[in-house]
C-alpha cells in the first residue's frame, strides 16, 4: 500500500496527509492550519505543491482560506436526504450539529404575484435568512408563506426560529409532501460575500414547495448552498 501511495502525485500525497491529520485530530475542526513554512518543512515539499494540496481540500470543503487570517479546518460535508420532510433545524439536530437562522431581511406584502399564485396566498410574507451550521454560513434561504393563514408562526420565525417547528408547535400543522427543483451554478457576488466562498465554487440552487396532506401549499423556499458543504442522497 505504501508503494502505491508513493506512485501518487506529490500534491495528492500531501492532500491525503493533511486530510488524515484532520481525521485524527492533529488539525482540529475550527482551528487554523500551521503557517506555510511549517507545513512545507513537515511534508518536505515546495510552496507550489503545498498550495495545490490545500487548494484541493478547499474545493472539497475540508479547508477554507480566510483572507488575512490563514486556512481554517472545516467540518465534513452535511448529508441530507432529498425526500426527507425534515426542516433545517431537525436535520442538523439529527446530525448532532447546532442550526441557526439569521434574519437578513423581512418584506411584508412583497410584490411577487407569481409566488402568491403558486402558494394560493391571500397575503404574502418574505424572510431572507442565513442558515448556519454551528455558527458558520451554510445556506441562503428566501422563505415565502401566507401570514394570514399562519399568523402564529410569524413571531418565532422573525426571532430566528425554525419555520417547520413553529408551523408544528404553534399552528398544529405538519408538512406531508415536498417538491424540489435542483440546479447547479455559480454564486452571485453578494451571495459569495455572505457565504464566505470563492467565485470558482459552485452552488446548489434548490426551490422547495411543501404542502399539507390535502395538497395545499404551506410555504416556498429558495435555497442557495455551496456544493462543497452538502452531499444530497435520494432514498426510494
Amino acid at each position: 500500500m505504501e508503494d502505491q501511495a508513493n506512485l501518487l502525485p506529490l500534491y495528492e500525497q500531501v492532500r491525503r496527509a493533511i486530510l488524515a491529520g484532520i481525521e485524527t485530530g492533529q488539525f482540529a475542526v475550527g482551528s487554523f492550519l500551521p503557517a506555510e513554512p511549517e507545513l512545507m518543512s513537515l511534508y518536505g515539499v515546495s510552496r507550489i505543491t503545498l498550495r495545490r494540496a490545500i487548494g484541493e481540500l478547499c474545493a472539497d470543503g475540508r479547508l477554507q482560506r480566510q483572507q488575512g487570517r490563514g486556512t481554517i479546518v472545516m467540518p465534513g460535508k452535511v448529508r441530507q436526504t432529498l425526500v426527507s420532510l425534515s426542516g433545517f433545524s431537525e436535520t442538523m439536530d439529527g446530525l448532532g450539529r447546532k442550526a441557526g437562522h439569521r434574519i437578513l431581511a423581512r418584506t411584508d406584502d412583497p410584490d411577487a404575484p407569481a409566488i402568491r399564485e403558486r402558494l394560493k396566498a391571500k397575503a404574502l410574507l418574505r424572510f431572507d435568512r442565513l442558515l448556519e451550521d454551528n455558527g458558520r454560513p451554510m445556506t441562503l434561504e428566501t422563505l415565502w408563506f401566507d401570514p394570514s393563514r399562519f399568523p402564529e408562526v410569524i413571531e418565532p420565525v422573525a426571532a430566528g426560529g425554525s419555520f417547520f417547528a413553529a408551523l408544528r408547535d404553534r399552528a398544529g400543522i405538519t408538512p406531508a409532501h415536498a417538491e424540489r427543483q435542483i440546479d447547479v451554478g455559480l454564486a452571485l457576488p453578494a451571495e459569495r460575500d455572505i457565504l464566505a466562498m470563492t467565485a470558482a465554487q459552485p452552488v446548489y440552487r434548490i426551490e422547495k414547495i411543501v404542502t399539507d396532506a390535502e395538497g395545499r401549499p404551506l410555504a416556498l423556499s429558495q435555497l442557495v448552498t455551496p456544493s462543497h458543504l452538502v452531499t444530497y442522497t435520494i432514498k426510494t
